[in-house]
């Protein structure tokens, strides 16, 4: 008798529920798939619930509670419209029929897409660069966006730091790149702005991203359109720095019937000027030892990346993601010149190395994506499944000549061929489940796990240049592969309470890696094993003390693991006195990062900083001092300390000019020990980046900006003074369908500051002369549908650990 009361009464409630329903379609009856309602609450208008019309434009919500509301119906590319409903009761079978949504104008398309993509936009946990559209970014690489980035410092060598915090890794569409070093820097260098759509920069990253990045992580979020019907792009570039480069790409989009497939493309061709002066003093025995090197580099690269979205319903959605790369670097008789002089400066011997260089590089990556939608809460499950693989070949041939004062030869010119190929596969699973709704708080879970295998086979050969074939030199070829498994769960919750809103997260990383240096000689295998758990809390508190006071606190601990280039022993050859090695037992550095902030207006903000690195990786010389040969490596230090004071001014002056600045102040202390000698350098370094849109009549819109810094500390090296000042130009032409952009980068030539290295036996002057001063023309035409849906990002699973690569995808 009681289940039958039960059944009776479930049944009753069941039948007894409301319901709302309409049908979405545009002007000429065509339906709106997959498009926003929003139903408010009257009288206050708060929000009650938002939800999505299905694949065919059907709009359905059920068990509304009872009392008034007006529901807000809304698709891009169409004008919003709100509707007042009667009454709703416990049993209303509301149905509002069709509703039609009106198309914007063309010319309202722009002016809102215009109103709501400043260059620059400050939230909460980031700071925002929409580099799609900017004036000063079409034509440029992302290397030399991020150099124009607030907070940003890039070094000689492509390293990458964050408001003086060196340690910064770089995310691709939400996923860490597993390249490192010169890989990552010349990936950079070449991936083009023109695929970009926004860089997000967080100082201090939540427990939802990887552990990985002591100075923070740089999000690149690249092009990815998903429309309705058909539309892209084609833009061409022209620029001149030292030589002329040229640039092409393009991209499209179509979406119909619950697909969506896009793709981009682009070629290039950026040859470059490198030149470096160093100078080295052996105090001890009176003698000055000067090099200047002068490669013109050649570089023709390639991107292409394609996908499709499949739209199963209105909660799920299917993804699968394909990328690629070729880069091409080539060098031929480029010089390096090295004098030896006494303490008067006089001549004592030259050594002329001339490098001829040949240097493919191919990569590609595969994502399968799944997201699915629960209900209309936010409560979701998201999961990616990644492959990556990267080839490098590079082979140097390089040619000896010593000679006296008198530029007479001394000894027989010698050659010598160094050939390394390096292989790289990366495998990710990575899940995420957001519950909006659970104990009162939003919580976030979710796991990830990475396996990576490196394969690196370094040979020597050398000959006299007369010889007749080169030998084989064992003692210094080597092979050297690595292993590595991480695996993540991580769990956060956030919170608002009244004036109080909170987030807190807790990341547990366990790795495990393998290496192994095998010499072509009889000699042992050099092998090595880790095996660690670590933990990584994360903490943000902010408070609103009133409608123009809020203050927040931000705690990290972060790590940073060696990259797999600096955990392989092999020797990289520059000439006889100067080379780089790497150390296969470095082990991770691990920070802890405190920050306090205030805001003003919601925008205006000012913030302080400490951070504390153990073992931390640093570069370094080191130097035989009997035979002259100075030789960079990678060792782990005892500790970095940073503290840092920041304000950030995002100031609309006026409607057609907004501005938006940076200003801090950092000093960082290294301690640690170099053989049987202390070391503790320390740099303070003040830091401005400011940067000015003015848009004018006719549609014209001007960019200028630039940044200063009076010096710092990156590893153990204490770099000078530079900046940069740039400039931008763009209108719209051919009825806003195309847009010509003019823009020139380092117009002052003053990017390249000197660096100094003086600690216990060393003391080294390098002076850079990159060739860093561009002019850029670029046009973009614009063609299909100009006004239709925009679409999701998506970032795939292996974006740490392609950051630990050096040159990809």
């Amino acid at each position: 008798m009681r289940l039958l009361l039960l059944l009776l009464l479930v049944s009753t409630s069941l039948f007894a529920q409301n319901s709302l329903q309409f049908h979405l379609q545009d002007s000429n009856k065509q339906d709106l798939p997959f498009s926003t309602a929003i139903l408010k609450k009257l009288p206050d208008s708060s929000l009650y619930k938002g939800f999505l019309t299905d694949e065919n434009g059907i709009g359905k919500l059920t068990k509304i509670p009872a009392g008034n509301y007006v529901l807000q119906v809304q698709s891009t590319g169409f004008i919003t419209q709100k509707l007042s409903l009667p009454t709703i009761t416990e049993t209303s079978q509301i149905d509002l029929g069709v509703i039609s949504l009106l198309a914007l104008t063309k010319e309202l398309a722009e002016v809102e897409v215009r109103a709501t993509k400043p260059l620059i936009e400050k939230k909460l946990d980031k700071t925002i660069v929409n580099v799609e559209n900017s004036a000063m970014a079409a034509g440029n690489t992302t290397m030399e966006v991020l150099e124009r980035s607030p907070g940003v410092i890039v070094d000689k060598d492509g390293n990458i730091s964050l408001r003086g915090k060196s340690g910064a890794k770089v995310m691709i569409d939400g996923k860490i790149s597993y390249l490192t070093g010169t890989d990552l820097a010349n990936y950079l260098r070449n991936l083009p702005a023109d695929q970009i759509s926004t860089l997000e920069i967080m100082t201090n990253p939540s427990s939802r991203y990887d552990a990985a990045g002591t100075g923070g992580i740089i999000n690149i979020k690249l092009k990815k359109n998903a429309n309705i019907g058909m539309n892209g792009s084609v833009n061409t570039t022209l620029a001149q720095g030292y030589f002329n480069r040229q640039a092409l790409g393009g991209n499209v989009n179509y979406r119909n019937n619950g697909w969506n497939w896009f793709g981009n493309a682009s070629f290039g061709r950026r040859p470059n000027m490198e030149r470096n002066y160093l100078l080295r003093k052996f105090t001890a025995q009176q003698e000055n030892w000067e090099q200047n090197f002068q490669y013109a580099n050649q570089n023709e690269n390639a991107q292409l990346k394609a996908g499709v979205d499949w739209y199963f319903s209105p909660k799920t959605t299917y993804g699968i993601l394909i990328s690629g790369g070729y880069n091409h670097n080539s060098l031929n008789d480029g010089l390096n010149r090295t004098v030896q002089m006494n303490s008067q400066n006089e001549v004592l011997s030259r050594l002329d190395t001339y490098n001829s260089m040949n240097n493919p590089f191919f990569n590609y990556a595969a994502n399968f994506n799944f997201k699915h939608s629960y209900d209309s809460t936010g409560r979701e499950l998201t999961l990616d499944i990644d492959h990556a693989h990267f080839n490098d070949q590079n082979q140097n041939d390089y040619r000896s000549r010593y000679s006296n004062s008198l530029f007479l030869p001394v000894r027989p010119d010698s050659l010598l061929r160094t050939g390394s190929q390096s292989y790289i596969d990366q495998y990710s699973l990575k899940s995420d489940y957001i519950i909006p709704s659970f104990l009162k708080a939003k919580w976030g879970l979710g796991m990830k796990s990475s396996w990576v295998k490196t394969d690196n086979d370094l040979q020597f050969r050398a000959k006299a240049f007369q010889g007749e074939q080169y030998q084989f030199l064992t003692g210094q070829s080597n092979r050297f592969v690595y292993t590595e498994q991480i695996h993540a769960l991580y769990l956060n919750t956030e919170r608002a309470i009244g004036k109080w809103s909170y987030q807190i997260g807790l990341r547990g990383e366990w790795t495990f890696a393998d290496g192994t240096s095998s010499a072509y000689t009889q000699e042992p295998d050099i092998s090595f094993h880790r095996d660690y758990l670590q933990f990584f809390p994360s903490a943000f508190l902010q408070y609103e003390a009133s409608k123009k006071h809020t203050l927040g606190m931000t705690y990290s601990r972060r790590i940073d693991r060696p990259g797999y280039s600096d955990l392989n022993p092999f020797v990289f050859y520059l000439d006889n006195y100067t080379y780089n090695v790497g150390n296969p037992m470095l082990m991770p550095q691990l920070t802890n990062s405190f920050e306090l902030s205030h805001t003003y207006m919601g925008g205006i903000s000012t913030t302080l900083g400490y951070s504390h690195t153990d073992q931390v990786i640093t570069q370094l010389l080191k130097q035989d001092v009997a035979t002259r040969k100075t030789y960079q490596t990678t060792a782990n230090m005892a500790q970095r300390v940073t503290y840092s004071v920041g304000i950030s001014l995002p100031i609309p002056v006026n409607k057609w000019w907004t501005s938006n600045s940076d200003i801090f102040f950092n000093r960082a202390e290294l301690t640690g020990n170099i053989a049987a000698s202390a070391i503790s350098p320390s740099a303070n370094m003040f830091y401005i980046s400011s940067n000015h849109t003015f848009t004018l009549p006719k549609d014209i819109k001007i960019e200028l900006g630039g940044n200063y810094f009076t010096g710092g500390l990156e590893g153990a090296f204490v770099f000078g003074a530079g900046g940069s000042l740039n400039m931008g130009i763009q209108k719209t032409i051919m009825k806003k369908r195309a847009t010509i952009r003019l823009n020139a980068q380092d117009i002052l030539y003053t990017s390249n500051p000197p660096v100094t290295i003086k600690y216990a036996d060393l003391d080294v002057l390098v002076q850079p002369k990159n060739d860093s001063r561009v002019v850029r023309l670029n046009f973009t035409y614009r063609f299909g549908n100009a006004s239709i849906k925009g679409a999701r990002q998506r970032a795939t699973g292996l974006d740490a650990e392609k950051g630990r690569v050096k040159g990809a995808n």
